[in-house]
């Protein structure tokens, strides 16, 4: 069963799904590191592909397939995909009292202190730890 749902999270990770899947736990399912993870894979692939491709076509035709696939299906949803986790951020940051502690680390929704993923619920260290952002 665990090695179902490991499966399962590398072929998210790959394809870079838009949503979270119904079973995704309080910590976060995408972060930037699964993000850029992800594309690196799929660019490596599609290289691949165009080298195995070079073997059989002109070299114009792979260029502009290489050039293509590698935009419309390695970066380009990943950079969708960021957006997408950056509107996540955007909201807990203003929505919740972590997003204005000094501890609290946006690239992977990570509460410095603990170590601990934040959430929309409550905050890990439930106020004790909360510390203003310098400036603000």
């Amino acid at each position: 069963m665990s090695d179902t749902r490991r499966n399962d999270r590398w072929i998210d990770v790959f394809l870079l799904r838009m949503r979270e899947p119904e079973n995704a736990s309080d910590k976060p399912y995408y972060t930037t590191g699964s993000i850029v993870t992800a594309a690196m894979l799929r660019v490596v692939v599609l290289g691949l592909g165009c080298i195995a491709l070079a073997q059989v076509a002109e070299p114009t035709v792979v260029w502009w397939t290489a050039m293509l696939s590698i935009w419309g299906l390695g970066v380009y949803p990943a950079w969708l995909q960021y957006q997408t986790f950056h509107q996540k951020v955007q909201d807990l940051t203003v929505g919740t009292l972590c997003g204005a502690c000094r501890h609290f680390n946006p690239t992977n929704q990570l509460c410095t202190i603990l170590d601990v993923h934040v959430t929309n619920e409550e905050p890990p260290c439930e106020g004790e730890g909360w510390e203003p952002i310098e400036g603000s």
